[in-house]
This record gives structure tokens, sequence and C-alpha cells, in this order.
């Protein structure tokens, strides 16, 4: 007999059929690739377009050279031999150090090695660093070179002597020289080594520059002079303006320092005292002196390291004092005899005296003495970790105070 099949039957059969969703998973996750991929498209032909004006072979192989420095470990400096008979400046930048000896510019890692050289042909060199990037300048010609331990960025030539220069931290850098028509002329460029202004002064000789941290303003000792009488002037400027955001009247005060601290106010060492500016130019903060200085010592973290002469008829003395950002002392002392050199970073303060190198630790809130021996060293510099450099005649050499420090 053949079967009947009831529709209404074969329905309700139907409905009781779980059906699943398709996954879709994967589509979002293409979906999501495609997006990423095109962003990074976006990324690049926006790139293209703001930096095109850079877009040359020597960015390229500084690309390159980007590349293969991130590829390999570099050792921090430990010892460096100089070469006899020429003049070395020299400066500590991240874990190594820099020295510009005879001609040739050098990045040191390492147990010694030179990783990185540039020929520059500077008669009479000098160094300035930042975090990154060191600015080597012929004092008293023209040339100038910006590098760091892999690349060079900026190799140029101006026309008028260069008689000084600053960086800060981020790598902008001012350039003072002595101009035909004028007294002075200061040339600011940018942590990118592009030109921002160039202001020339008919009526001053500039002194000492500093650019604060944003690179927005710029500060300028200036010399003048009305009548007999010299006098000096802090001028405070927006970059790219001619005129003076503010003026500071120093009267006849011998400025040794101008420098911007960390949080963006302008320290001024003078003669007879220690002053600080804001950015507005209100005096915030200040510290007069009652013996002569010495020696110092400043970094951007705010930190000033004075050394006072205290001389009489039967002994000379050193009085030590380290500074805060607020001016307020961290630490004070004393020591037989008058200092080779002094240097303060990063939580280490050092003064080099004859026979021993006398070192304060004031990370911590009470600060620790200790003393070595350096017998035959003519400098110490304390670089970024904290760490005591010695130089000598014939080398440099770093001190581990973990090991050497009792």
């Amino acid at each position: 007999m053949e079967e009947r099949i009831d529709p209404g039957k074969t329905g309700k059969q139907k409905s009781n059929i779980t059906r699943f969703r398709r996954d879709k998973r994967l589509m979002v996750a293409g979906g999501l690739r495609s997006l990423a991929l095109l962003g990074m498209l976006a990324t690049v032909i926006f790139a293209i377009f703001q930096y095109r004006e850079e877009l040359n072979p020597d960015n390229l192989r500084r690309l390159i050279s980007y590349l293969q420095a991130a590829s390999r470990t570099v050792n921090p400096f430990t010892q460096y031999q100089f070469e006899s008979g020429l003049k070395t400046v020299y400066a500590p930048l991240g874990e190594g150090l820099v020295v510009s000896s005879g001609d040739t510019y050098s990045f040191v890692s390492g147990l010694g090695d030179a990783s990185y050289s540039i020929q520059l042909g500077y008669s009479n060199p000098a160094i300035c660093t930042s975090d990154k990037y060191a600015l080597i300048y012929d004092r008293g010609a023209g040339g100038f070179c910006v590098a760091n331990g892999f690349a060079e960025y900026l190799n140029g030539q101006l026309s008028s002597p260069i008689l000084s220069a600053s960086m800060n931290r981020n790598g902008a850098f001012t350039l003072v020289t002595n101009e035909t028509g004028c007294r002075s002329a200061v040339t600011v460029y940018s942590a990118r080594q592009k030109l921002l202004c160039k202001w020339l002064s008919t009526q001053y000789y500039v002194l000492h520059t500093s650019i604060n941290p944003e690179t927005s303003y710029f500060g300028a000792v200036c010399l003048g002079q009305e009548g007999l009488r010299a006098y000096t002037r802090l001028l405070y400027f927006r970059i790219g303006e001619e005129e003076a955001a503010w003026t500071a009247e120093l009267g006849e005060k011998q400025v040794y320092s101008l420098t911007h601290d960390k949080s963006g106010g302008l320290v001024i060492l003078c003669d007879d005292g220690v002053y600080r500016y804001d950015q507005q130019g209100t005096l915030t903060a200040s510290r007069l002196f009652s013996l002569p200085v010495g020696r110092f010592s400043i970094q951007e973290e705010g930190e000033l390291l004075i050394s006072f002469d205290h001389t009489d008829r039967s002994s000379r003395n050193t009085e030590g004092l380290l500074l805060g950002e607020a001016l307020e002392p961290i630490w004070q002392g004393s020591f037989a005899g008058l200092p080779r050199a002094v240097s303060c970073r990063s939580g280490c303060a050092a003064f080099l005296m004859s026979g021993q190198l006398e070192l304060i630790q004031y990370g911590d809130a009470v600060p620790v003495a200790s003393a070595l021996p350096s017998d035959a060293a003519r400098d110490v510099v304390v670089d970024d970790d904290g760490s005591p450099i010695l130089f000598y005649i014939d080398r440099a050499e770093r001190v581990r105070l973990e090991e050497e420090a009792p």
C-alpha cells in the first residue's frame, strides 16, 4: 500500500531541526587585517607627503644605519686611549663617550673601541651634547656637525666664525657667531636640524644662550655698553620673533652660565650668586654667595654644583655646595685644597682633588660621601648613568662605584 505523507506533519518535523549560523570569525579577522593594512598604507603615504623634502640618499643611508644599530648591542663605555700629541675634547653621550681629537670625531663604547668616526678637519673643536645627539663645532671658524653614535645628521659651514654654542636635552641648538655689520648673531636649529630663526644684534655682544625644553623660547645673556660703562642684560625671545618677550637687568655682574632646567626655568650663575627666572620673566629664587666661585657644574635636571675658593694665609680650602631646582641646598661640605674639576649628574657629585676623587651620592634622602684615589687624573665628568669618568693625559676610564667605592 502506498504511504501518504501528511504535509502538516512534514512541516512540523522540519521546525524541530536546529540550523547553525555560519561562522563569521574568519571574515571578521580578515576585515580587521585589511583595515590594519590600509591604516599602515595611509601612514606611509602621509609620512612620504609630510617628509618628502627629507627623502634623499643620505637619509635613506641613515635609516639603514638605524636598523643596523638597533640590531646590535652597544656595551657601556669603560676606557679609551687618546691619540698622543693631539688636542682632545670630550663629553659623555648616553652610555658612551664622544671624543674629538685632531680632525676626527669618534663615538666610543665597549672596551675602548671607536665604533663610529667622522673626519671633520676642525682646528679648534668644541662639543655640546643632548640626550641623543652631539654638536661638534670649530670655535673661531664656521664648521659644525650634528652626530651621535652611529650616524651623521647635519654637516654645515657658516660664513662667519662660531664663538659659542648650546644644546638642549632634545637636541635643539644655538650657534653664536661674529657677523659682519653687527656685533653678534644667534642662529637657532630644531632637534631635527632645521633652521628656525636667526637673530642679529647691532647693540649687544652675546655671551651665553640656552633653549627651553619645548624649543619655543631661547635666552641670551648679552654684554652692552653705555658710555664707558659695560653692563649685562638677559633677553628672552620667542623663537621666530625679533623683539624680546622680556628682559632682566644684570648690572655689572659677571655671568658664568645660563641654562634651562627640566621645568623650563632659566638658571643664571653669576659671580655674586645664582638666580632663577620662570618663562614669564619673574625672579622665583635666588641665592647670594659670600665666597668667590671657583668651579661649577650645572645640569638640566636642575642640580647646580659649585666649589668656592676659601684661601687665607695658612691654607687653601674648598667649600662645596650642591643646589636643587628651587636653589635649595642638597649638600654642603669642605675639602682641603682646591679642585681640578667638578661635575654632577644623575644623583652623583664629584670633586677631583689633588690625589683623590671625592664623591657625594645624593639620590637618597641622606647624601653619602666617599673617596677614591686618583693621583694623575686631570678631569672628571659624571655621565647620565651617575658614573664618574676620569680623564688622564693619555686615556679616559669609567669609575665603577659599586666595585670601587667603600
